[in-house]
């Protein structure tokens, strides 16, 4: 008897599983409170990629095939630098959304707020690490007119001789230098026309300094051409409804 009174109360004692209407599972406790059973997900991991030539390629290729290919697919440029591809709200995930791509702009040299280089260097970053347009020209013209040195001055008046030295930063030829410039630095994905952005610029005997002037709008009007060139990409599968493109 004792034995079967035991097994009574560990039989009572069982949580029970019910399921309602709409499928989901609930454990019910001796004490009458339900849980939601959450199986665990099993989905694949994000796939990271450099370019945007990349992406294009897999939202065409791979982002349509299966069970996906009813599945409406979004793009959006996070930021200047990363783009991200994820669909809907999966029912099987508790209304997760699964990000299938992300795209990281890569080996691209950047430009900090604020820069100060000596004018050789300067010269050589405006050819190497910006994009021709603007004022790179212009600027580098401006260095090579620069001449950094000191200008000694003798004064002989027979019982002595003064010697004014000044040094300083001049021009080879007279002119009044810009104190702003349009400049394309890299900052972006590299297949895409690189955002002009508006810099101060201040020179002395030590070198030149860019300052970023233009509040980060720079930063904006590259996401709008990551988007312009993701729409150009996939402009029939935007039409037939298949991929949304946002900022």
């Amino acid at each position: 008897m004792l034995k079967e009174a035991i097994e009574k109360i560990e039989e009572l004692a069982k949580p029970e599983i019910y399921k309602d209407a709409l499928g989901k599972a609930y454990v019910v406790d001796k004490d009458g409170e339900a849980r939601e059973i959450i199986p665990e997900a099993v989905y694949q991991s994000c796939l990271s990629l450099n370019s945007l030539d990349a992406l294009v390629q897999m939202v065409r290729t791979e982002g349509v095939r299966g069970d996906r290919s009813a599945d409406k697919l979004y793009l959006s440029v996070k930021d200047h630098m990363t783009v991200a591809c994820f669909g809907h709200p999966q029912k099987d995930l508790r209304e997760e959304r699964i990000f299938y791509y992300e795209a990281k702009a890569k080996d691209v040299p950047g430009w900090d707020g604020e820069v100060k280089m000596a004018f050789d260097k300067a010269a050589v970053a405006l050819q190497t690490r910006f994009q021709d347009g603007g004022d790179r020209d212009y600027t580098l013209t401006l260095l090579s007119q620069i001449t950094c040195g000191a200008q000694v001055t003798y004064n002989d008046i027979g019982v002595a001789t003064t010697v004014v030295t000044q040094k300083g930063v001049a021009l080879q030829q007279n002119s009044t230098i810009r104190p702003l410039v349009k400049l394309r630095p890299y900052r972006t994905f590299q297949e895409v026309e690189q955002p002009e952005g508006l810099f101060l610029i201040r020179i002395d005997e030590r070198g030149i300094t860019f300052t970023e002037a233009d509040g980060g709008m720079w930063k904006l009007a590259a996401r709008k051409t990551i988007k312009a060139y993701l729409e150009e990409a996939l402009k029939d599968m935007i039409d037939d409804g298949r991929v949304v493109v946002m900022m």
